[in-house]
């Protein structure tokens, strides 16, 4: 009886011990992310040019030629035809301001950084804000949704598969200012 008593006592205090190691270490890595799998690229192109739409760290969103780190999304179901779109390695929210400009936010704000999401009959996919009426695009014309309207150019997507390998989402970038050691003056003799 006692020794029944002492082996449950010690497996509870296992369970204890190995929850509070769970809950101390929580997962913030966009590498552990269940999601991570669901990492995309959202492609726009014209006659002339195409481009990869990237959230940067400094909130600045542009296109790029090429898939970068900072193109790398996470396109994430809110409600029914809803989507909030993640810069993976920014770790910024796509926001749209009254003025239908794009821009990556810290925070989430459910007016500025949900956007409506629809495929098209040529098989594109537009995002437009709820709030704004203006659809996300990366040239220089807005111009506010109507249903039926044509799309202006840079605002039709396509959404690709990454193509970076994974280890370039996880290895830091070098520190600038670091000395090493052997190159110290103090060492150099």
């Amino acid at each position: 009886m006692l020794g029944t008593c002492l082996r449950l006592l010690v497996w509870a205090l296992c369970g204890v011990c190995s929850m509070r190691i769970i809950r101390a270490y929580p997962n913030t890595s966009p590498l552990l992310a269940s999601n991570w799998g669901g990492l995309t690229h959202l492609y726009t192109a014209t006659a002339r040019n195409s481009y990869h739409l990237q959230i940067h760290k400094d909130c600045q969103v542009d296109g790029t030629p090429h898939q970068t780190i900072y193109s790398a999304l996470l396109i994430r179901s809110e409600d029914a035809g809803f989507v909030v779109i993640t810069g993976v390695m920014s770790r910024r929210f796509l926001c749209m301001d009254f003025r239908g400009n794009i821009f990556g936010s810290h925070y989430f704000n459910l007016d500025n950084c949900r956007f409506r999401h629809q495929t098209l009959e040529n098989g594109y996919d537009i995002y437009h804000s709820p709030q704004h009426h203006f659809l996300v695009s990366l040239g220089r014309a807005k111009r506010a949704f109507l249903p039926g309207m044509n799309p202006p150019p840079y605002s039709q997507f396509l959404s690709r598969r990454n193509l970076i390998p994974l280890i370039h989402f996880n290895t830091p970038m070098p520190r600038w200012g670091f000395i090493s050691p052997t190159l110290h003056p103090r060492f150099l003799v």
